[in-house]
This record gives structure tokens, C-alpha cells and sequence, in this order.
């Protein structure tokens, strides 16, 4: 199998960082490119083209969250930068898995290359794996790297990580839509 595009789905949590490290990493070595893709929901109820003005300027919910995503990416650019890897930031607003997927069919990805909290039971069952899903769903080969403990986590796994997958954008859109 040629791999000449690697698809890095990141959620902007330390595991996903780390992930983007051994994704650039893999690229370098095939000479592969690799495309960073953040998928943002917009919260039920709102429209990607609902208008708002948030921070003093108006704007749709979608191009909002995009804004803050392309900044949020940089440094996951950064690192494939650092190893010499051509790579480029696509920020997308849809539901998660349906939207990496079609990424992945859009791009001519050969490979998804994700990070996993490697949740499991009752937190697996509240919180859902985006992981399992495109792993089961993929029509190209899914490689999932789970990280089982962070430098600055006392913790033994992200089992019961806070962190949600979200920018901070997205964060005071779903504030917004809640009132």
C-alpha cells in the first residue's frame, strides 16, 4: 500500500498533540502528507449560518468557530513543520464522524491516523468513541494511537479525561445557544 496522504483528525487535547507528533512522525518516513482536520458541531438548534455577534463582530456560528480553530491548529502545523512535513489545517463544522469521514474521501486520504483517550466502560458508554465509530465506518485503513498516560495527568488513562474536544469558541457558541 502507497501512503501518500494521512489524515490526523485532532481534538486539542495533549493526547491529540502527541498523536500529531507520531503522525508527522510516519509521514516523514513515507514522505507522505499529512491534513490536520478539527470537525466543530454546532449546538442543536442554531444554524451554521445563524448570525452573531460575539466579541464585537458579526458573523455566522460556522465561520466563528472556524476563526478560532485555524488559530487553535498552529501549533499541531508546528510540529509537522518541525519534521518537515508538508501539512495543512482543515477546519470543518458537521456532525464529527460523518465529517471525517467524508474528509478522508475528499482528500484521497490512504490513512487515518487518530489519537484515542481509550476510554472504556460506563465513560465509553456516556461519552461515545468518535474513534470506534470511524474505525468500524472507514473505507480507507484507520491506525488509532492511545497514550496511556499524559506527562501533567495523574491519572492512569483518559478515562475520565475533562477535556471534551472543543475550542473555546465552540465552548461560547454552545453557551450562546443555551442563553
Amino acid at each position: 500500500m502507497d501512503i501518500r496522504t494521512i489524515l490526523a483528525p485532532v481534538d486539542f487535547s495533549t493526547c491529540s498533540l502527541l498523536a500529531t507528533r507520531q503522525a508527522a512522525s510516519l509521514a516523514s518516513r513515507l514522505g507522505a502528507r499529512l491534513i490536520l482536520l478539527h470537525v466543530s458541531e454546532i449546538p442543536a438548534g442554531m444554524k451554521p449560518r445563524t448570525r452573531l455577534v460575539l466579541g464585537g463582530t458579526e458573523q455566522s456560528a460556522s465561520g466563528y468557530v472556524t476563526h478560532d480553530v485555524e488559530t487553535r491548529l498552529e501549533p499541531f502545523l508546528a510540529v509537522a513543520r518541525e519534521l518537515k512535513v508538508p501539512a495543512e489545517a482543515l477546519p470543518r463544522v458537521g456532525p464529527v464522524v460523518k465529517t471525517i469521514l467524508e474528509t478522508a474521501e475528499d482528500t484521497r486520504a490512504d490513512l487515518i491516523f487518530m489519537g484515542t483517550h481509550g476510554r472504556s466502560g460506563l465513560a465509553r458508554v456516556m461519552l461515545g468513541s468518535v474513534a470506534e465509530s470511524v474505525l468500524h465506518e472507514a473505507r480507507v485503513p484507520v491506525m488509532l494511537v492511545r497514550r496511556e498516560t499524559r506527562p501533567e495527568c495523574a491519572r492512569e488513562s483518559c478515562d475520565w479525561c475533562p477535556h471534551t474536544g472543543t475550542s473555546e469558541a465552540e465552548d461560547r457558541l454552545a453557551d450562546e445557544a443555551q442563553g
